[in-house]
């Protein structure tokens, strides 16, 4: 390719080549031609003839090739082979810019001569196996790299923690053999890759929203004024972006574009950054990016050329899908060589040429496409499925039977077509059914018809149309047929329950399967029948609200309820008869009540146990807690302790639940005067039995009173001195015993005056069986002793020497001893009172 230049060019040329050129001298120029095919692992020169034609000089400082086009880091690399014969020359390759620098390996400067027989041995090569999409190579004079797609300059400047104003300065300031300098605005991968990728550092670009926020336009450069992209990390672009993930963010306030640091994010991409970014770390401004190219008053530069090589390799495929078997059509393009199809990854025969291959499938199969013929053998092969999806598996044609029981018996009626659907497709639910009037609908899809109701008077045939979730399909024909055939005239059978819940409510639970033979008996044996069962005849018709749970259904109407039944070919759902057929009764079950709990004297005998109000005449069956039966009587005689259980049967042989008998021992107390703790002679008297000890019967306790007034609380208090009788009553009628209690009190006064009432002084409540001695000793204030008596006296008449004392207070003094040898000592006084 030649670039000849204008004579401002030139002399700008010559004075930034070599300073020595004078205004009159003819620049050079540089010839270079590519457009090579490279094969995988192999290496091809970047130029197939290279020229520098220069009338007046002779030698250059250094010269630049870049891949600057599908450059893979990592992957690619230019280099000079044949260096011993190329020793005047030495390379230095960039792997970051996919550059290779060549200069003089003795002088400051290479001969034209060495330069070009040097480039001529400049070859490509690539380290991957699957190489793909073609590669630019640019030849320039300068150190900027140069994008042969927008023919600008891009170059790289480091300036530690420069702003973005002052950068944009900065780069507005520079030249490049004329070309005004920017910040450079990068509209398109290309130009993202060369200027963010493959420069040397991150910095600068001419971008910004700081005029109004959220909306993002290049400030610089010929692109001055155009929007890229409007919001946050969520917006859009109407042209080009490339911002990093979940940029721009706008943190801090942050209006200026900026490349990414390297190893933050995708490589080369954009973030935000305020003017002045951080003071150090990944998102302090390390430097800009100046682009030169495109600006009105640049001069014509040809300071560069480029090559491209392409790499022969399917560059598209199309792989094609069909429902069942059949022929389909594969494409694969390349833009050179042939195409060749093969139905193995490697080896094996070619089975077609050409772009366009159809083969006839069975099943679901791979085939691969290659480049022949490019100079490269065959390229890598690439799979392109041919894919056979299954079809739906479905009964092509059903004879669907109604009966004909809508009281006009004109052979039409109306049919669910729904309750076609199990049938023809054979119970795959993951199928789309439709039903249409005629195959061409049912092909396209249209004009669907209702599948309830759906009366054999408008078509006597309809077309399903069945569906796969891929889409495939096949069509059904249904042939409506409507039978005559019934039940006898007024034939109902009846399936009988007993009331089996807590209440008798009239409701219980059937299982209607029971009925189901008795049902189908009404008609010709030999036929494979179902039975459905519908609480309406609408229902039943329809095929709608089918009760599913026939094994354990729930009458809705107390005693009595009828039930439609709907009985049909299993095979293909002829009808064969509908109606009223099946009721369902409900008998009570039989209700009497016992008591839960009863008590077992062991001091009477036997225990008979019994039901009562019962509400007919009932059977028993008695068992006791070993599942033993002990009587099938109303009643039952037991004898011991335990749980006994009674069920009744009513007539209609309705069983009742079972009821429970606790049955407990219980016996008279066996209380004694130990048992029995008194608190007497003060001023609150009580008696206080220990439970302790009584038995193991239920107690309740009367004091004086056997018939009446009993208490379960083991204590009495204001008890009156004197002897007491103490009642212990078993509460579950096994009957009471009694036992005499003393409670010792001292009078406070008496009156000796013969009317039957207080007549004599003496201790209350002790009585000879309880206290084996007993002294009372009477003195009055002085002294003196007047009397002296014991528990069997009827105490002191107030006389002393038979003539009675005065009225006055005089002193006791008692010492009793009880059967146990305990002494109890008692002094005090009382009143003798004159009336």
């Amino acid at each position: 390719m030649n670039f000849k230049k204008s004579i401002p060019i030139c002399l700008l040329l010559i004075l930034l080549f070599k300073v020595s050129w004078s205004q009159t001298n003819i620049p050079p120029s540089i010839q270079a031609i590519g457009n090579t095919a490279y094969c995988p692992l192999s290496e091809v020169n970047v130029v197939s003839s290279f020229d520098i034609i220069d009338p007046d000089d002779t030698s250059i400082q250094a010269f630049y090739i870049q891949i600057s086009e599908g450059y893979v880091n990592g992957e690619d690399l230019l280099k000079l082979n044949n260096s011993a014969t190329h020793s005047k020359i030495t390379t230095q390759w960039s792997a970051l810019e996919g550059k290779l620098t060549l200069q003089s390996a003795i002088t400051p400067e290479m001969n034209y001569t060495d330069l070009i027989a040097a480039v001529k041995d400049i070859v490509f090569s690539s380290s991957s196996v699957t190489i793909s999409g073609n590669r630019s190579f640019s030849f320039t004079i300068g150190s900027a790299n140069y994008l042969p797609s927008t023919d600008h300059y891009y170059e790289y400047i480091s300036n530690i923690g420069i702003t973005w104003s002052d950068a944009k300065v900065a780069a507005e300031n520079r030249t490049y053999f004329g070309l005004e300098g920017y910040l450079a605005t990068i509209t398109s991968p290309d130009e993202a890759k060369l200027a963010g990728e493959q420069a040397s550092g991150a910095g600068w670009i001419g971008g910004s929203d700081a005029e109004s926020e959220g909306n993002w336009k290049w400030v610089t450069g010929p692109e001055k004024g155009t929007f890229f992209w409007y919001g946050l990390a969520v917006g859009n672009s109407p042209t080009f972006a490339f911002w990093n993930t979940n940029e721009p963010n706008n943190l801090g306030d942050e209006d200026y574009a900026h490349i990414t640091a390297p190893g933050v994010g995708i490589l080369g991409s954009w973030n935000d950054l305020s003017n002045t970014g951080s003071t150090s770390g990944d998102f302090q401004p390390k430097g800009y990016i100046v682009e030169y190219g495109g600006m009105p008053d640049d001069p014509e530069v040809n300071i560069s050329t480029s090559t491209n090589i392409y790499i022969p390799a399917i560059t598209s495929t199309v792989p094609s899908t069909r429902c069942g078997p059949g022929e389909l059509t594969l494409i694969a393009k390349s833009d050179v060589g042939s195409v060749v199809w093969h139905d193995t990854p490697t080896g094996g025969t070619t089975l077609f040429t050409g772009e366009n291959f159809k083969p006839t499938i069975i099943n679901t199969t791979t085939y691969y496409a290659s480049v022949v013929g490019a100079g490269c053998g065959e390229s890598p092969r690439i799979p392109i499925i041919a894919t056979a999806n299954e079809l739906p598996d479905i009964k092509s044609v059903l004879n669907f039977k109604n009966c004909d029981i809508d009281n006009v018996n004109d052979g039409f009626t109306n049919f669910n077509l729904n309750e076609a659907t199990e049938i023809i497709t054979k119970g795959d639910n993951e199928l789309r059914v439709s039903y249409h009037l005629t195959i061409a609908d049912a092909e396209a899809e249209i004009n669907a018809v209702n599948a309830y109701p759906f009366n054999n008077q408008t078509a006597t045939t309809v077309y399903a149309r069945v569906e796969k979730p891929n889409a495939c399909f096949l069509i059904s024909t249904i042939n409506l047929e409507v039978s005559t055939t019934a039940f006898p005239e007024g034939y109902v059978y009846n399936l009988v329950g007993c009331d089996n819940l807590d209440a008798n409510d009239g409701i219980t639970t059937f299982n209607l399967t029971s009925a189901s033979n008795q049902l189908i008996g009404q008609f010709p044996s030999g036929q494979n029948l179902r039975v459905s069962y519908f609480k309406n005849l609408i229902d039943a018709q329809s095929e709608e609200n089918e009760i599913t749970d026939q094994t354990n259904y729930m009458n809705t109407l107390s005693y009595n309820e009828t039930l439609f039944v709907r009985v049909e070919s299993a095979d293909n759902g002829a009808c064969y008869g509908i109606g009223p057929n099946l009721l369902l009764t409900v008998n009570p079950s039989p209700e009497f009540e016992v008591n839960p709990e009863e008590a077992l004297c062991l001091n009477l005998g036997p225990l008979v146990i019994e039901t009562f109000n019962a509400d007919g005449d009932y059977s028993y069956e008695w068992l006791n807690d070993k599942n033993e039966v002990i009587s099938t009587e109303p009643t039952a005689t037991v004898n011991s302790k335990g749980v006994y259980t009674v069920t009744a049967t009513s007539d209609a042989n309705c069983t009742s639940a079972p009821k429970t008998i606790s049955v407990k021992e219980s016996d008279l107390s066996s209380i004694t005067l130990n048992d029995i703790l008194i608190k007497d002679d003060s001023d609150n008297n009580t008696i206080t039995i220990n439970t302790d000890n009584l038995g193991i019967g239920d107690y309740e306790f009367a004091l004086d009173d056997e018939d009446d007034s009993y208490q379960t609380e083991p204590i009495f208090e204001n008890v009156a001195a004197g002897i007491h009788t103490l009642y212990i009553r078993e509460q579950n009628n096994c009957g009471t015993i009694s036992i005499d209690v003393s409670v010792i009190g001292f009078p406070k006064f008496f009156t000796p005056n013969n009317d039957g009432f207080n007549d004599t002084w003496s201790i209350k409540g002790i009585r000879e069986d309880t206290f084996e001695m007993s002294s009372i000793y009477i003195y009055d204030r002085f002294g003196k002793m007047l009397a002296k008596t014991d528990v069997n006296d009827f105490g002191w008449d107030g006389n002393y020497k038979g003539k009675p004392m005065p009225a006055s207070d005089y002193w006791f003094k008692v010492q009793l001893t009880d059967k146990n040898g305990a002494v109890r000592n008692r002094k005090g006084h009382f009143s003798l009172v004159r009336r």
